[in-house]
């Protein structure tokens, strides 16, 4: 090659050099550039998801958890050694999938100190010992409600909350640049949080309750007047946050008992009288129980094959008379008069406690799928094909403790938003319904009052004041290991009796004592609901 065109050659590289220096130094002069190169070693990591709040009916946090300390994890820097060292092995498998190729967050319980690690706080969901755990429900693992008011409100709560990130300017290595500090900045959501009808003094006593006196079961407490949930416990409880560990122990934690139905037994009887007395049947009239009655050539018995001897209504509920309740339904001009007002009490029909949410409507024959006497028997005294959840019962009698009128019962009062008080949407509509006149509510009241004082559950009369109530030990064909028959047991009634402010039922699926036995328990609740006589629960 000659050396003119060697000449010519290295004219045209060091033209074409020169025109890509001056075009980097444009570029480096460029604001619009260096902002774009900048957000490219620019990493945002979300510390919190800023979900809404889930508030009780006086506003209280129902989710508020413990804080959780957050570790910053950056693969470039000295720290991540140090950082990577002090984490179980779970945690340091976790950094190192997570976090290899650039800054991340990581979860820790303690760092040894002055190792140069940013730590930061992050907002926990839940209570270290959660409440309400089959009402609120939990989150899966992107963080969206899976179950409960978590679920149901999803939308809500996902934009209800501050969220906030960690900003980081990072070197290719993923270390920081050199001069800068990790920024922490928010942004802010709509405050809109969901306010349920549950009094977060009322459900940790129904908590405490039923996991000290019950195996398996429910407690459900009602304000009497606006048939608002203030309580409902579920026992076996889960965790929110380790849902996996009660699938894998199969201890059914998962399943809510208090909305979930099962066999009835005897507190059915009051809504027995009820559709009895608004036949205008006379509650003075007298049986002579002898422990069996005959109906279609077939015996039915009074627990344990007890004779009651001469019993009006009165009578009969407070010793939970059988053979009573069968005659009486037998003298009932129309057969659908008890299915009727059974019906209208909310039996066979599920609740509609939050939006798009029943629950289970257990099951209210009808007179036309009754085809045997025996059948419409068994009705009479609530076994059979009666099945009813604990809230359903605790609606039925709390039309009793309202002076005939049933509310359907609630666990949601609305979206609110909690910046300025005011109701974005309102909760479901409770249906409202008189059932019966207020004077066979009053009867009633009265009656169900003597079942303690004077009846078979004294053992479930409060401290102070009066209550009412009616035991219920219902038979489910099944058996233990030990060949002794399963119960349904229940005790359902309403304190204090004279002036109801809250009904109350108590639940104990699959086992072997009766509804007696829960008397105590239902004297219990009765007790510490009489510390709150002085708080406004509104």
């Amino acid at each position: 090659m000659s050396s003119k065109r060697l000449i010519a050659l290295f004219g045209l590289f060091l033209a074409l050099f020169t025109v890509v220096q001056l075009r980097i130094f444009a570029l480096m002069l460029d604001p619009y550039t260096a902002d774009t190169a900048k957000a490219q070693s620019t990493v945002s990591l979300q510390l919190s998801a800023g979900r809404g709040e889930i508030l009780d009916r006086e506003g209280r946090s129902l989710i508020d958890g413990n804080n959780e300390t957050m570790a910053l994890a950056l693969p470039g820097d000295s720290s991540y050694a140090k950082l990577y060292r002090s984490l179980s092995p779970d945690a340091a498998a976790s950094l190192y999938n997570n976090g290899v190729y650039g800054p991340s967050l990581v979860s820790v319980e303690s760092l040894p100190a002055d190792q140069g690690i940013y730590t930061f706080t992050r907002p926990g969901r839940y209570f270290e010992t959660p409440t309400a755990v089959h009402l609120i429900g939990y989150l899966d693992g992107d963080g969206k409600g899976a179950s409960g008011i978590e679920k149901a409100y999803n939308d809500v709560l996902a934009r209800g909350g501050t969220k906030t990130f960690v900003r980081c300017e990072t070197m290719a290595a993923g270390g920081l640049m050199q001069g800068t500090e990790p920024e922490v900045y928010s942004e802010e959501g709509t405050s809109e949080a969901v306010q349920m009808t549950l009094s977060l003094s009322v459900q940790r006593l129904c908590e405490a309750v039923a996991e000290s006196r019950l195996t398996s079961g429910a407690v459900v407490v009602l304000d009497t007047k606006s048939g608002e949930i203030l309580g409902l416990a579920s026992v076996p409880q889960y965790d929110p946050l380790n849902v996996a560990k009660s699938i894998k122990n199969g201890d059914t934690a998962l399943l809510c008992r208090a909305t979930a139905a099962y066999n009835v037994g005897s507190v059915f009887k009051p809504i027995v009288a009820a559709a009895a007395l608004e036949a205008g049947m006379d509650e003075n009239a007298v049986y002579e129980c002898t422990g069996e009655i005959e109906v279609a050539g077939h015996k039915y018995h009074c627990a344990k094959n007890k004779a009651h001897g001469s019993v009006d209504m009165k009578k009969a509920l407070e010793q939970s008379c059988n053979c009573y309740f069968i005659q009486l339904a037998q003298q009932m001009e129309e057969k659908d008069t008890l299915c009727s007002m059974a019906r209208r009490a909310g039996f066979g029909r599920g609740l509609m406690l939050w939006d798009n949410y029943l629950s289970a409507a257990g099951n209210l024959p009808d007179v036309s799928q009754m085809t045997t006497p025996g059948e419409f028997v068994t009705l009479s005294f609530g076994q059979g094909q009666l099945l009813a959840s604990p809230l359903q019962l605790a609606g039925a009698i709390n039309a009793i403790a309202n002076d005939g009128v049933y509310i359907a019962p609630t666990a949601v009062k609305g979206v609110i938003n909690q910046n300025t008080g005011e109701v974005v949407s309102p909760g479901p509509t409770q249906e409202t319904l008189r059932i019966m006149k207020p004077e066979t509510a009053k009867t009633l009241q009265k009656m169900l009052e003597a079942v303690i004082t004077e009846g078979i559950a004294g053992t479930a009369a409060p401290q102070e004041g009066l209550a009412a109530g009616k035991t219920g030990t219902a038979q489910t064909g099944r058996m233990n290991e030990n060949e002794e028959e399963l119960y349904d047991a229940w005790f359902a009634g309403f304190y204090p009796s004279e002036s109801p402010r809250y009904t109350i039922v108590v639940f104990e699926d699959s086992t072997t004592r009766s509804g007696e036995a829960l008397s105590p328990v239902f004297a219990e609740l009765c007790n510490s609901l009489a510390l709150f006589k002085d708080q406004k629960i509104d």
